[in-house]
């Protein structure tokens, strides 16, 4: 780690490579487990890896509707207010999705194995591929701040799901 973890964050994020995404989207009207898998090289000890499970709860996208009406102009101009009145006119079509997540710790294990990062890496990979679980994720990244891995993954599962989701809700009549 250097001594800025604000880079450190930052790296960590834009670092971690998705070996393994889920095959399935976050579910629309339930919760969803993912099930990770982070594999990251020990940094001052070379041929040592670790890898750690557990799993990361989506929550529901829950349908937040914005109440326009309630905002205030104060020391806005007229531009600024007539378009709050067309907002205030199509309220009804106006939604957004919110998504949670919450690390689940009691299915938390890590282990350190000897071999080389890219041994590692393939084989965990080849486990969770055989294990037929469609929401299993394998990332390879650093070993500190791993953690910021697993929000860049929720990240991930968030956008990749989310237009999926959407038509689901527009279908069952619950979005709009």
């Amino acid at each position: 780690m250097s001594s800025n973890p604000d880079f450190d964050r930052w790296y960590a994020a834009k670092s971690a490579r998705f070996l393994l995404e889920p095959s399935h989207r976050l579910e629309t009207f339930s919760n969803t487990l993912v099930n990770y898998h982070l594999v990251s090289e020990l940094a001052d000890h070379p041929g040592k890896v670790r890898i750690r499970e557990g799993r990361l709860e989506a929550h529901q996208p829950l349908v937040i509707t914005p109440h326009v009406a309630e905002i205030e102009t104060e020391g806005l101009g007229d531009e600024a207010k007539a378009y709050l009145e067309f907002l205030k006119e199509n309220e009804k079509d106006l939604r957004i999705l919110q998504y949670g997540y919450h690390l689940k710790s009691d299915n938390f294990s890590e282990q350190i194995v000897t071999d080389r990062l890219s041994v590692v890496t393939e084989r965990v990979k080849s486990e969770v591929l055989a294990s037929n679980d469609k929401f299993a994720a394998v990332v390879q990244c650093v070993d500190d701040p791993w953690d910021v891995a697993l929000v860049e993954l929720w990240l991930r599962e968030v956008n990749r799901s989310a237009r999926g989701n959407i038509d689901d809700l527009q279908k069952s009549g619950k979005l709009f």
